[in-house]
């Protein structure tokens, strides 16, 4: 007897998942028009809760003023989700929080630690 769960199957959660991003990525790259993010943040990836209601998004920010950016993209989160909920058929939009991917950073790091070792 099969195990049901709530969580979506694998290969659903990772089409949503993926369509999802697409959606965000768009909308960051153009439609919010907030001057703190006009140009100044590429999302990076997204983590999708197995039940989609929470959906945390990473960003490269390029603005020295990372704070300024990420609260720009905080008060866009409904936006975004709106833009989610009318391009996807969901029954559940998932709840958007933007947080800044360090990992870019810390690539930097390792391969100037990296350099100096050589």
């Amino acid at each position: 007897m099969r195990d049901k769960k709530k969580n979506a199957k694998p290969y659903k959660y990772d089409m949503i998942s993926s369509e999802v991003e697409r959606i965000i990525s768009e909308v960051v790259s153009y439609e919010i028009q907030d001057k703190r993010v006009l140009g100044n943040a590429n999302v990076t990836g997204i983590k999708l809760s197995r039940d989609f209601s929470h959906c945390k998004v990473y960003v490269d920010i390029f603005k020295d003023d990372k704070k300024e950016v990420l609260d720009g993209l905080k008060n866009a989160a409904g936006f975004v989700r709106h833009i989610i909920a009318e391009q996807l058929d969901m029954r559940k939009t998932p709840e958007i929080a933007f947080y800044y991917d360090e990992s870019i950073e810390k690539a930097k790091r390792i391969e100037e630690l990296l350099e100096k070792i050589k």
